[in-house]
C-alpha cells in the first residue's frame, strides 16, 4: 500500500507536446510549497511518441536515451538543470524539490512507490506523466489536459481519461470556441464514457502557452487549492 499523504496532482495528457509541462508550472507557480515529479516511462526508440517538431515541442526524448537497470531517480542537480529540461522548467518555477523518474514498464509499480518516499507528504506534489494513472491504487487527483491538436492519443492516457478529477480543455481557435476536440471523443467512445461520466471543464485559451499573462489557468489553481 502507498503511503498516506495529501493527494498528489497527476498532470495527463493525450500525446506529447500538448502543454503539460507548461501547465505543470503554472500549478507549481500557483501552489506554495509545491514539489515536483516528472516521470518518463522507457520505450523503444521506433515506437516514440516524441520525435518529431511543432510549434510546442523540439526533437528530443528522455525516453529513448540509455536505459539503466530498471529505473532509476534522478537527483543530480546539474543534470536536473540543464537548459530546456522539464525538471529544470520546475525548478524555475518555484517547486522543491524536483526529482525525475526514469522507468521501465515492468517495474514501473515499484519505482513510483520508491520515488514517493523522497518527498514530504505534507506538501502539494505535482506529478508530470501519465504513468501514475495507470496504477490503480495509487491515490492522486487525475488533472487531464486535452488540447484541440494531439499528436495521435496514447493508451497511457486511457486509465486517466477513466479517473479524471478535473479536466482542463483548450478552445479552438476556430467557432465555436469551446468545442470538445475530436481525438478526446474518439477515446471516451473506446471507453464507453458519455460526456456527462467526465467533470465539467476547465478552459484555456487557445493560445494560453504563448503566455503567462492569459491567466485563464487561475480558476483551475483556486479550484485545486481550495480541495
Amino acid at each position: 500500500m502507498y503511503m498516506e499523504a495529501i493527494q498528489p496532482i497527476i498532470l495527463a495528457a493525450p500525446s506529447a507536446n500538448c502543454g503539460k509541462t507548461e501547465l505543470a508550472c503554472r500549478l507549481i507557480s500557483g501552489l506554495p510549497g509545491c514539489q515536483a515529479l516528472k516521470i518518463t516511462r522507457f520505450h523503444r526508440e521506433s515506437h516514440c511518441p516524441v520525435h518529431g517538431v511543432d510549434e510546442q515541442g523540439e526533437d528530443n526524448c528522455d525516453g529513448c536515451a540509455p536505459a539503466p537497470a530498471g529505473f532509476e531517480l534522478v537527483t543530480d542537480d546539474a543534470t536536473l538543470r540543464m537548459p530546456g529540461k522539464d525538471s529544470d522548467r520546475m525548478i524555475q518555477a518555484g517547486a522543491d524539490p524536483v526529482l525525475w523518474l526514469r522507468a521501465a514498464p515492468h517495474v514501473f509499480d515499484y519505482a513510483l512507490k520508491s520515488a514517493m518516499k523522497q518527498f514530504d507528504a505534507a506538501r502539494p506534489l505535482v506529478l508530470e506523466g501519465n504513468s501514475a494513472a495507470t496504477v490503480s491504487d495509487f491515490p492522486g487527483t487525475v488533472v487531464l489536459l486535452w488540447p484541440q491538436k494531439t499528436r495521435g492519443v496514447k493508451a497511457s492516457v486511457l486509465p486517466a481519461l477513466k479517473r479524471c478529477n478535473v479536466l482542463v480543455l483548450v478552445e479552438s481557435e476556430d467557432s465555436p470556441p469551446r468545442r470538445w476536440p475530436k481525438t478526446l471523443r474518439s477515446a471516451m467512445a473506446r471507453q464507453n464514457l458519455e460526456q456527462a461520466d467526465l467533470p465539467e471543464p476547465f478552459w484555456l485559451t487557445a493560445d494560453w502557452w504563448k503566455s503567462p499573462e492569459t491567466g485563464s489557468e487561475k480558476p483551475l489553481i483556486e479550484a485545486l487549492t481550495v480541495g
